[in-house]
């Protein structure tokens, strides 16, 4: 019995057990959503300004999935081809800047710190959120009195 417990079709190697752990990251990183991820997140960049990699973490996909949720799959598809969408565009826009996803029935925050909103307005931060250490007794900036 013994023997038969120890035979290598039992064992469980360090590399075996490395590549199980690794098989659900292997998965997710599937090359047809890995690219759609990040032609969406170029597509937000786009949009907003901003470089893909100024957004939250998982922001882009996280958006993607809620406007294929709500029925705009045609539309995304149709701006990552190069076409044109005002009403989703504005969306897009909406959600990166507010990190609000519109999902019915009603939107879902998604990210609150990581919203564009706090890089445009460089002079504000996030409710809660200290801009520096002393920052409360600076002057404000000459961009919050352009505002």
């Amino acid at each position: 019995e013994r023997e038969r417990m120890n035979s290598p079709a039992k064992r469980l190697t360090r590399r075996t057990f490395v590549a199980l752990c690794s098989a659900p990251a292997l998965v997710a990183a599937v090359p047809g959503r890995g690219a759609a991820a990040n032609a969406f997140a170029d597509l937000c960049g786009r949009l907003t300004g901003f470089p893909p990699a100024d957004l939250a973490s998982g922001f882009a996909a996280a958006l993607h999935d809620a406007l294929l949720e709500a029925g705009w799959g045609d539309a995304v598809a149709a701006l990552l081809s190069g076409g044109s969408e005002a009403a989703l565009e504005c969306e897009i826009i909406a959600a990166c800047y507010s990190g609000v996803l519109p999902r019915a029935p009603q939107p879902s925050v998604a990210t609150l710190y990581g919203a564009l909103i706090w890089q445009a307005a460089d002079f504000a931060a996030p409710p809660g959120a200290c801009a520096g250490a002393g920052s409360w007794s600076e002057p404000p900036s000459a961009a919050a009195d352009a505002v």
